[in-house]
């Protein structure tokens, strides 16, 4: 059952907590507002259910909550970005930021990210691009989570690998995906809820599939669509740690289980100037003509619409933003348990 509460005031509440975890105002509503919006965009795994195991990192030395970023190297189109240990949100938008000043310039802009942590949804970063006219591309590594394809082994991070441009008449088109066939998170959410997972989802520590979620969290999780996503796994870990110095496969901490050691992850982001290639006003007639003819092209038995990517999380968050963000029941005591340790009481009232 999901509690509904105003998006607004869970925003207030979690800057609040993280102000009183020593992050500055600006980056905690920075965390905040990527947190919240995943919530609201149904994205439960990236959102407020991540803020306990971020405020227990920072205090346990895993987050570093006022970091100085270094830029160790740059070229006109280029930054090599030393996060010192930052929250991820907080890397993630001064790493976009860096790569959409650059390619105002240039037309296209790179930034290479080391010493980072998980920053929550990909998407956030490329609406940062889509807003300036711009198309974007980025990649993170995680924390070893998968198994290469025909290994038993959590050797490779789920390396998600995303995509946005500007959707003309329509949303933004947002694809942003895992190379694992679920995340890590919805498996924890299926433990605290006692629920059995797919067994398409995971292997236990002998390499068997599994649908016990808490045998799962010994093992690894599987790849989407076999040696595809491996090799999309393989590729994300090379752009955004490999050719970083961040720490990759097996070198980087993990997010839950050892709070203490920071991730060292790596992140790549691009922003590319459409007007480089065309102008934007004819991009997006072109991008509206290109959506509209998927979207109205004939339907399989029993579908009543044709969705593009990232469409179904617009859809939602706009509904949300109506009705409230859902939070699960185990999230919302989580929460209130984090406000009380911290002195942030959770008294957010759900919404009727």
């Amino acid at each position: 059952m999901k509690i509904r509460f105003d998006q607004d005031e869970l925003l207030m509440w979690a800057t609040d907590v993280l102000k009183k975890a020593s992050m500055p105002e600006e980056d905690a509503k920075t965390t905040s507002t990527i947190l919240v919006k995943a919530d609201l965009r149904g994205i439960e795994t990236h959102g407020l259910a991540r803020l306990p195991i971020y405020v227990e990192r920072i205090q346990k030395g895993g987050i570093n909550p006022k970091p100085d970023f270094n830029i160790l190297k740059e070229t006109p189109a280029t930054n090599l970005i030393d996060a010192d240990n930052a929250m991820g949100q907080v890397a993630g938008k001064f790493a976009m930021s860096k790569a959409i000043e650059k390619a105002k310039s240039t037309s296209v802009g790179i930034s290479s990210v080391k010493n980072g942590n998980h920053f929550g949804i990909v998407a956030h970063y490329l609406e940062m691009a889509i807003n300036n006219n711009m198309f974007g591309i980025a990649t993170t590594n995680t924390s070893p989570l998968l198994a290469p394809f025909g290994g038993k082994k959590a050797v490779l991070g789920t390396n998600p690998i995303a995509f946005g441009f500007p959707g003309g008449k329509y949303h933004p088109i947002i694809l942003d995906m895992a190379s694992s066939v679920t995340s890590r998170g919805r498996i924890k959410i299926a433990q605290l809820n006692n629920e059995k997972i797919p067994l398409t989802w995971a292997v236990d520590e002998r390499g068997i599939p599994t649908d016990d979620p808490n045998e799962a969290l010994k093992g690894a999780l599987l790849p989407f669509g076999a040696h595809k996503g491996y090799g999309l796994a393989v590729i994300g870990d090379i752009l955004s740690s490999v050719l970083s110095g961040a720490g990759f496969l097996l070198q980087t901490g993990e997010l839950y289980s050892e709070p203490a050691k920071p991730q060292n992850l790596g992140f790549f982001m691009m922003a590319v100037k459409l007007e480089s290639f065309i102008d934007p006003n004819e991009f997006n007639q072109r991008i509206t003509e290109f959506i509209k003819t998927i979207k109205e092209s004939p339907k399989a038995e029993g579908t009543k619409e044709i969705f593009m990517p990232g469409e179904i999380e617009y859809i939602r968050e706009a509904d949300n933003e109506k009705d409230g963000a859902p939070l699960g029941e185990n999230v919302v005591k989580a929460l209130k348990d984090l406000g009380s340790s911290i002195g942030v009481e959770f008294n957010l009232e759900p919404k009727k």
